[in-house]
């Protein structure tokens, strides 16, 4: 049984061997990557006038600690004994991060900005 070859459907480049340089990409202003006149800047500047400034701050935390367990058991043994601690969060192996005390996400979820 021979082995009939396959034919290209279209010519290729081969580039084995070669190197190519990055091109670093052309920077853009918001304005010409969203296909807007420059005139357009002062105008989204003044809509911006009066907003209330916006700063995060940087809250990391105090110390972070990794923990290695030698087995299972061992794994097994400090989870009894923080859940001695801590019953609000749980620790099982996909576990990959925990605050202590807990860390409660949604307390602040309820509070909004109104204005009358």
């Amino acid at each position: 049984m021979t082995k009939t070859p396959v034919e290209e459907s279209a010519p290729y480049d081969n580039f084995l061997g070669q190197t190519t340089v990055p091109v670093e990409p052309e920077e853009t202003s918001l304005a010409e990557f969203l296909g807007m006149e420059d005139d357009n800047e002062n105008e989204r500047e003044k809509l911006w006038v009066g907003m209330p400034e916006f700063i995060q701050k940087d809250n990391p935390p105090f110390k972070t600690i990794y923990l290695h367990f030698r087995n299972q058991q061992d794994f097994d043994e400090f989870v009894a004994k923080y859940k001695s601690v801590d019953d609000e969060q749980t620790i099982s192996k996909k576990t990959k991060s925990m605050w202590y005390p807990h860390l409660d996400k949604d307390e602040n979820s309820l509070k909004r900005w109104f204005e009358e």
